[in-house]
């Protein structure tokens, strides 16, 4: 009876080890992007920029790579881009600005600390939260360095799921990527909530881009204490999106909030 009870015990306890270290299975890989493919970033961002972000982000030095060079500024500027424009941005970026190296340079505190944080963390604060958000972690997810001032994530229904990681952020002030570990790591975090709730709450509930970076800058300052960003400080969002909706029903709080926040929109 005795080792009968002490087996049942030991399949508990595995059993429970295994439900609390979900992240561990869960495959992260890094690479740099290419210089074409972080120019096809670039362009994409601008593109978003202006059709999208630039009702919430008013100046455009806020979102352009490589903050400060004049080109890029120009760029950025100019809402529509000729065929002569985009030849020469493209020749300035090839020839000037991309460096891998300046990527590569990320690679090892993303192996050595990011990754076994992002996954320590994930499991201590994200998973037991899984269910409660009708969401689960992807099986795979790439981060890849770009020569870019922001970081961005993939729609959650691609595979794998990308996080592409900017190296330019200039909140990123050491020369030693080690010196900015917490910065960065919160940037990361931020990213993967984003891609956690993306399908089942944002989209589901028709959430617009400034409530959904209010929401997430709110989860993570929950859990990693991650500075709220200033931006949209005054968001509808804050009146909802508390610790114990946080943890016990970020979905239906944020349908609430929506339906709220559509009926004053109709007014």
């Amino acid at each position: 009876m005795r080792k009968f009870v002490i087996l049942i015990c030991a399949l508990f306890l595995s059993a429970c080890g295994e439900s609390n270290d979900v992240a561990t299975k869960m495959q992260i890989t890094t690479e740099p992007l290419t210089a074409e493919e972080s120019w096809n970033m670039i362009l994409s961002h601008h593109k978003i920029y202006h059709t999208n972000l630039k009702q919430f982000l008013h100046k455009p030095d806020t979102v352009v790579p490589f903050p400060g060079n004049t080109e890029m500024i120009s760029m950025f500027n100019k809402e529509q881009l000729t065929n002569a424009d985009i030849e020469h941005y493209h020749n300035i970026f090839i020839t000037e600005l991309y460096n891998e190296n300046t990527l590569l340079r990320f690679d090892n505190l993303f192996k050595q600390y990011i990754i076994p944080e992002l996954k320590q963390k994930t499991n201590k604060y994200l998973v037991p939260l899984l269910s409660s958000w009708n969401t689960q972690l992807p099986e795979k997810l790439e981060i890849v360095y770009s020569t870019d001032y922001s970081s961005y994530y993939n729609p959650p229904t691609d595979e794998p799921a990308v996080i592409v990681f900017g190296v330019n952020n200039p909140s990123f002030v050491a020369t030693n990527p080690f010196d900015d570990k917490e910065k960065i790591f919160g940037l990361v975090f931020h990213e993967f909530v984003h891609i956690l709730i993306e399908e089942s709450i944002i989209r589901k509930y028709d959430v617009p881009q400034d409530l959904k970076e209010r929401i997430v800058d709110l989860i993570c300052y929950e859990f990693i204490k991650r500075p709220v960003r200033k931006d949209f400080e005054n968001s509808f969002a804050n009146a909802y999106i508390t610790p114990e909706a946080i943890k016990t029903d970020l979905p239906g709080t944020v349908e609430k909030m929506m339906t709220d926040y559509k009926a004053l929109q109709a007014k």
